[in-house]
């Protein structure tokens, strides 16, 4: 075997190169460089501060991966024969620093290096979506507060239901996205436990300080088993899981605006900015990327169900299986951060038509609910008066009106016990404002759940602003670097 492998010693004869090809990973996992550069910066301050290595070999380990960290975030391609971004590291500081560079590797396995490289990936990614999402938020909720007391049919079974407000209609995508950031900062919590110190699945004989490893790497917790860490790979399938629920949220919104822009709804308009045509027909614009945010939402799904396959019955601990988790994952959040900045672009070039919606109002019977309350508050039992709504209804379809336009006497040969004020009652905007309960339609209401929205997403803006590089890092960009990590 190479001098430079991680491991060989054991072995007589080269790998096989369709073994070693089948088996090499730095292509897709390189993209790991900076987040395993700043472990092994970590691990090797420990090493130092704990006396394991003396202070000439760390002096020259630090100041050899700080200035590959600092080449790296300033464009060095990571390529060559390596068989993973972690061969590729050893080896260039083996080169850089000398016999020094072989010593990082004490006290510590590929198992736990790989694991703790791909939880601060995955942690930074999510920090990426996150801040998306508030930025889709934003967007939404700048628009509801425009159309309060604008009306439309509420759908069920896409079929006229009872008015509501756009703003309304527009907030419980907006909820949506609040629970999609609730499940993505869990799942970033969930991902901030440092495996540094699990070794390959035994941790160590050497005095290490986990703690110290995972407070340089800006880490919540260290690790209670060192055999369930290096095999836990839950934050991984719950980052996938958050991000396909955030794809299939963000699916249905883009359907709405397929659907709502269709010369059948005709509720919205899409600016020619994130629409497209058609290459045979020149009077079509489709709104094609909401299109693709609908499929996208395929490919998450699909991801998540392969990882769930791959963990499935794997026996403790680490396994090699684990290097097919990086492709599904990072498509997942490539995935997610692409498909928002699109739903944020076509969300800006939406134009609300208003007066279709207007109009949509009428010929669904969109009060039926309404005058069966004012029933009920007039005594008369609900289901009873559900039926005799029910009548009116036909009554009101058959003369082609709306209930609200059946003259008193006509509507009560059906609803007896109709009061004089009935048809106050059931026009839509009376109507949506009689809607007064908690989280409910009234203008009042929605201006409850704009204010709520808006401090939620405050705190969530709050909490990315908080967030900062790990302290290795900001010890890396100080500008007396190496007497900063060296103190």
């Amino acid at each position: 075997m190479p001098d430079d492998a991680l491991w060989g010693g054991r072995f007589a004869a080269p790998v096989h190169p369709a073994v070693q090809e089948f088996t090499n990973s730095l292509p897709f996992d390189r993209r790991l460089v900076r987040h395993d550069l700043l472990a092994s910066l970590a691990h090797a301050r420990m090493l130092r501060e704990t006396e394991i290595l003396a202070g000439s070999d760390s002096d020259l380990i630090l100041s050899g991966l700080s200035e590959m960290l600092r080449e790296v975030e300033t464009g060095l391609e990571v390529e060559g024969p390596d068989e993973d971004v972690h061969t590729w590291i050893e080896r260039t500081l083996v080169e850089r620093v000398g016999d020094a560079g072989k010593r990082l590797h004490t006290a510590r396995s590929r198992n736990d290096q790989t694991a703790v490289a791909l939880r601060l990936y995955v942690r930074e990614r999510l920090e990426d979506i996150l801040s998306g999402v508030a930025g889709l938020q934003r967007v939404l909720t700048g628009q509801a507060a425009s159309f309060r007391e604008t009306f439309l049919p509420g759908y069920t079974h896409l079929q006229p239901g009872q008015p509501v407000s756009l703003a309304h209609h527009l907030l419980a995508h907006v909820a949506s996205l609040g629970a999609d950031a609730e499940r993505l900062r869990a799942a970033h919590r969930l991902a901030g436990v440092s495996p540094l110190g699990a070794g390959a699945l035994a941790g160590t004989s050497f005095p290490i300080d986990p703690a110290r490893s995972a407070a340089l790497l800006g880490l919540d917790r260290t690790f209670a088993n060192s055999m369930h860490i290096v095999g836990d790979r839950d934050y991984v399938l719950d980052a996938a899981y958050a991000c396909a629920m955030l794809s299939v949220h963000l699916s249905r919104w883009a359907d709405e605006i397929v659907l709502w822009s269709t010369r059948e709804f005709r509720f919205i308009e899409l600016d020619d900015s994130v629409a497209q045509g058609s290459s045979i027909m020149p009077q079509k614009k489709n709104p094609e990327a909401a299109e693709i945010l609908r499929g996208k939402s395929a490919r998450a799904i699909g991801n998540v169900t392969a990882l769930l396959a791959l963990m499935k019955g794997l026996p403790l601990t680490f396994n090699s299986d684990f290097q097919e988790d990086k492709e599904r994952l990072f498509d997942t959040l490539d995935t997610a951060d692409w498909s928002l900045a699109a739903a944020i672009a076509v969300a800006r070039g939406v134009n609300y038509r208003t007066d279709v919606m207007k109009a949509a109002l009428g010929g669904g019977m969109l009060t039926a609910t309404e005058l069966a309350d004012h029933l009920v508050r007039h005594g008369v039992p609900f289901r009873r008066a559900h039926h005799q709504v029910g009548e009116a209804v036909r009554l009101a379809e058959e003369g082609g009106v709306e209930l609200w336009e059946l003259d008193l006497e006509t509507l009560r040969t059906c609803c007896p016990s109709a009061g004089d004020d009935v048809h106050e009652v059931l026009r839509p905007p009376a109507a949506v404002a009689a809607h007064d309960s908690p989280g409910g339609p009234a203008p009042g209401r929605v201006l409850e759940q704009l204010q709520e929205v808006d401090r939620e997403v405050t705190a969530l803006e709050a909490w990315l602003d908080g967030r900062t590089d790990p302290p290795i890092r900001r010890a890396h960009l100080e500008e007396r670097l190496l007497d900063t990590l060296l103190t």
